[in-house]
């Protein structure tokens, strides 16, 4: 195999874990409306509301991350598929070094949302049960 091969299959196990991400923060959003929606009246606790709050808004914002992620991985690719269409000393790579640099910084923002909600929401079942 080729390092070619190889950066083809890390880019696609990526993308896999980028979508697994994606369909947990969004499945995981919709529970808990779904949760909240319930007919009897709920009283929760103060920590409650707070571990429930900061999860759903934590895992709202994982998706905004790995949606503007896949936004800047299509910007990026068009950007190289329009530099590959130039001549050689025509090429300007900057730009994809700077869209490059965001994917990382989204790709590991997302990591640390989806874990910080999964802590608070475990918080709030914890405690809701306890």
């Amino acid at each position: 195999m080729l390092a070619s091969d190889f950066h083809k299959l890390a880019k696609d196990a990526g993308n896999s874990l980028k979508g697994y991400i994606l369909a947990y923060a969004s499945g995981a959003t919709g529970v808990f409306f779904l949760a909240l929606a319930d007919s009897k009246p709920n009283t929760y606790s103060c920590f409650q509301k707070t571990c429930l709050i900061s999860a759903m808004v934590l895992f709202v914002i994982t998706v905004a991350f790995c949606l503007y992620e896949l936004h800047i991985d299509a910007r990026r690719f068009f950007n190289v598929a329009k530099q590959l269409e130039r001549a050689e000393d025509e090429r300007n790579w900057e730009q994809n070094e700077k869209y490059k640099t965001l994917r990382v910084w989204l790709l590991y923002g997302s990591y640390v949302t989806v874990g910080l909600a999964t802590i608070a929401a475990l918080s709030f079942l914890v405690a809701r049960v306890a």
